[in-house]
């Protein structure tokens, strides 16, 4: 589960929208090699456009569609994060509390033992868990449908002293917890099944009720067998060497709140409508405004790194969060003041930052003039 961020963070409204020009984004895909796309744009609570681009599936030659869904990637962790702060502003527990205090099993950076790691840290990125690549990989670079593992088993394997997968030097990192910020999938993973032991129900079952369900994302969910998965993507990556694209495969992994969202920008816009918007939608007070202050403040300073920065080469600087996993990328993205924004998800994969870059400021210039 590969991730790229491009982050900053100043207050700055956005122009009014216009409709992106097709022609544009068709060349521009087709020179990343990107087989299909899909982008909304939100404004003052509302959807204001959506755009679709090339193919769901090019073997089967299925165009990508207002029904075709996605792998959200890494996108999926402002979810995640969402989940962590409605339960928070519940009451149910304080940001710099000891997460030992709500899991079944100790959990510590062994060369700092007596540091705890609180839930403030692992929304910022910063308590000090490490990827363990050469065994995450195992799940990341493969799709071969839902995970069979359960989130509560894949954790306590990987963090308890005695499970199987449990490294004390590739887990975790040699710095005590709140010291440093490396990104980690881990950590929010973490943090999904913190949500288990805090709401009683396992993390699947939580985000339908809590999210999906008064958000309307009727066809959205963690794993392939809670949505319509003949509308999923095909995951593609490019072959230069044979040109042409290569399919991967559906599938999921364990650390799946890190990552296994599988949504639309349709459905992904009302989460992201709610979140800049009081946590209203459609006259339903889904997610505390507060909590949303909390982690992602109009003041314009730092906040936490669940949402990390991103500037447009027009000055425009945004709150937003990329996503790269196998065959898919994705990005969402908002000003915090006037509170529009945008989200692309696609079945492709962008080789370098540049590309990134080149598609998030095409859809800004042509979005928002």
């Amino acid at each position: 589960m590969k991730l790229t961020n491009y982050l900053l963070i100043v207050c700055t409204f956005l122009p009014i929208l216009v409709y992106p020009q097709k022609p544009l984004l068709d060349s521009l895909l087709a020179d990343k090699h990107i087989a299909g796309f899909e982008a909304v744009a939100i404004d003052k609570g509302h959807i204001v456009w959506t755009g679709y681009y090339g193919y769901q599936n090019l073997e089967k030659k299925i165009p990508v569609g207002p029904n075709t869904l996605f792998e959200a990637a890494s996108t999926s962790k402002t979810v995640t994060a969402a989940a962590v702060m409605q339960l928070y502003a519940a009451g149910k527990f304080k940001l710099d509390d000891d997460v030992n205090r709500y899991l079944d099993f100790h959990l510590a950076n062994p060369a700092f033992p007596h540091t705890p790691i609180t839930f403030r840290q692992l929304l910022r990125h910063r308590a000090s868990i490490d990827d363990n690549v050469d065994y995450l990989h195992i799940f990341w670079d493969t799709n071969h449908g839902d995970p069979t593992i359960p989130l509560s088993v894949f954790i306590k394997e990987y963090f308890k002293v005695q499970g199987k997968h449990y490294d004390k030097q590739k887990n975790f990192y040699d710095y005590p917890p709140g010291a440093k910020a490396h990104y980690s999938n881990m950590g929010i993973a973490l943090l999904g099944y913190l949500v288990e032991r805090i709401s009683g129900q396992d993390f699947n079952t939580y985000c339908k009720i809590h999210l999906f369900q008064p958000l309307d994302m009727h066809n959205t969910g963690w794993f392939l067998r809670d949505i319509d998965s003949n509308q999923v993507a095909m995951p593609y990556t490019y072959s230069d060497s044979l040109h042409q694209f290569i399919p991967l495969g559906h599938g999921g992994f364990p650390d799946y709140p890190a990552g296994g969202l599988h949504t639309n920008v349709e459905q992904f816009a009302h989460f992201l409508i709610a979140w800049t918007n009081q946590g209203r939608w459609s006259n339903r007070h889904v997610i505390d405004s507060n909590a949303i202050q909390t982690l992602t403040p109009d003041e314009c300073n730092l906040g936490f790194h669940t949402w990390f920065q991103f500037a447009t080469n027009k000055g425009l600087i945004l709150y937003s969060h990329t996503g790269s996993a196998i065959g898919v990328s994705s990005f969402i993205s908002y000003s915090p003041l006037s509170k529009k924004g945008v989200i692309f998800i696609c079945n492709g994969e962008f080789e370098n930052a540049q590309a990134w870059k080149d598609v998030i400021n095409t859809l800004y210039s042509q979005a928002f003039k």
